[in-house]
C-alpha cells in the first residue's frame, strides 16, 4: 500500500486525485530531502544520478517505447522558481506514457496527445488508455514517426485559451507536409474554457470527453 506519509504520494493522491493503481502504472515516486528515492516495488529500471536540485520532489520517470528509463522529471514540493526539473535527455525522441499505452493505441489506431505528464496521466486513469504526452512544447519528426508506428489518427488535446490556439498553430507548422500525404489523420479537441485535460477529467467522465467535438487539423 502506498503511504501518504511520504509527501509526494500525499500530493498525488490528495491534490491530484490519482489512485494507487495509476501511481504504480506510471511508476511515480518521491525523492526525499537526502536524495533517497521511493518507488513501487514493481519498478525494475535504472535511474539517473540526481543532485540536490531534485531533492524533496515528486518524480516522474521518463521511459522510452520499450520501457527503459531514459530520464526523470521532478516536480519540487517546496518553494521553487521552476515547475519541473529534468535530467538531461533528448525530449524530441520520446513520448511520455507510450510504453504503457501503445497496445491500446494499436488496438484503436488512434492516439490522443497531451502537452504535459499529468495531462496524460489523469485521462488515462479515467479510461482514456490510448494517450501520450509531448515532453515539451514542440513535436518532432521522430515523435511523429513513433506515432505513425501505432496509430492512423492523431488527436491533440488543447486548452481553451490563447496558449491552446498557439499550440495548434505550432502543430500546423511543425507537422511536415509528407505526413499529410500518408494515411495519418490529424485533429484536435478543445476543452471548455479554463480547463486542461488534467482538470477536465477530474470532474468529467470519459463519455463526457468523447462527446466533445473534434476538428480536423488543416495546414
Amino acid at each position: 500500500m502506498i503511504s501518504t506519509v511520504l509527501p509526494a504520494y500525499k500530493y498525488l493522491i490528495e491534490e491530484r486525485k490519482l489512485n494507487e493503481d495509476t501511481i504504480r502504472a506510471f511508476h511515480l515516486g518521491y525523492v526525499d530531502h537526502s536524495g533517497e528515492i521511493y518507488l513501487d516495488a514493481d519498478y525494475q529500471g535504472k535511474l539517473p544520478q540526481l543532485d540536490k536540485r531534485f531533492y524533496h520532489s515528486t518524480m516522474f520517470p521518463i521511459q522510452d517505447v520499450y520501457g527503459s528509463t531514459v530520464a526523470v522529471s521532478c516536480r519540487p514540493l517546496g518553494p521553487s522558481s521552476t515547475k519541473y526539473i529534468n535530467t538531461s535527455y533528448e525530449k524530441a525522441d520520446h513520448l511520455y506514457g507510450l510504453s504503457l499505452t501503445y497496445k491500446d493505441i494499436l488496438k484503436t489506431q488512434k492516439v490522443y496527445v497531451a502537452e504535459g505528464n499529468l495531462s496524460a496521466i489523469t485521462p488515462w486513469q479515467s479510461g482514456l488508455k490510448n494517450v501520450v504526452a509531448l515532453l515539451g512544447i514542440n513535436i518532432s519528426h521522430t515523435q511523429l514517426c513513433l506515432l505513425n508506428r501505432f496509430a492512423k489518427q492523431v488527436c491533440f488535446m488543447v486548452d481553451a485559451d490563447k496558449a491552446g490556439e498557439n499550440f495548434i498553430e505550432k502543430m500546423r507548422q511543425q507537422i511536415p507536409s509528407r505526413f499529410y500525404d500518408t494515411d495519418m489523420k490529424f485533429s484536435f479537441v478543445t476543452f471548455p474554457k479554463g480547463q486542461d485535460p488534467d482538470s477536465y477529467f477530474q470532474n468529467h467522465t470519459l463519455q463526457d470527453f468523447l462527446a466533445l467535438p473534434e476538428q480536423e487539423l488543416i495546414i
